[in-house]
């Protein structure tokens, strides 16, 4: 993860994300829509010329393409049982997530990229649809949160921070990647000989004629 992070409400400037604008089923449709393009840069680059880009960190303490995406896969999976959970009980505490502590114990370098690209589309979508039935009272109801500080956070601000961590991890995944993939060199034309240039230039004056 990137050493800066990135605010929890109003304006970012790194990745443009709003707080204050957009309805819920916008939000929804922006964050499904961002998760194509994380899911859709992981396997590009994967099944490009150097399938191991994706592991590639840029510095030693920002994470990699595959880490960046693993991390969003479980964002998805683990908002989604805190809706669920808000639901359920009156006062809900959730669980820290251990963001940073999940690298390692999963160990997110070493999963296969089309794998965490399906699993993180699926995640995305049952996480839309979780959040696309809620009615106004719902998404006032609150719960314990505990990033970046703990704090009670209603579930309509827990779905735009989910949006959020989408976007901004989809810039970071299209940033890394852009830094890291080999530059595709187009190969060099073969040289054409005078003499060839002439035969061609007069074929060409024939079919013209």
């Amino acid at each position: 993860m990137s050493k800066q992070q990135p605010p929890v409400d109003g304006y970012c400037e790194q990745c443009g994300f709003n707080y204050d604008t957009g309805d819920l089923q916008g939000t929804v449709t922006l964050l499904i829509r961002q998760a194509a393009d994380c899911a859709m840069a992981l396997t590009k680059a994967a099944a490009g010329p150097d399938a191991n880009v994706v592991r590639l960190r840029p510095e030693p303490e920002v994470w990699s393409a595959i880490e960046y995406a693993c991390h969003v896969r479980d964002v998805l999976e683990v908002q989604r049982l805190r809706i669920a959970q808000c639901l359920a009980e009156d006062r809900p505490v959730y669980a820290p997530m251990d963001r940073t502590g999940r690298v390692k114990q999963e160990k997110y370098e070493h999963q296969d990229p089309i794998e965490v690209a399906a699993a993180l589309m699926r995640f995305a979508r049952e996480f839309g649809a979780a959040a696309r039935v809620l009615q106004p009272q719902q998404l006032g109801k609150l719960g314990l949160y505990n990033y970046p500080v703990r704090a009670p956070r209603s579930l309509g601000w827990l779905i735009r921070h989910t949006a959020h961590e989408i976007q901004h991890h989809r810039h970071d995944i299209t940033e890394i990647l852009a830094k890291l993939e080999p530059p595709i060199v187009p190969k060099p034309k073969p040289e054409v000989s005078d003499e060839v240039a002439d035969e061609v230039a007069d074929e060409v004056a024939e079919v013209a004629d």
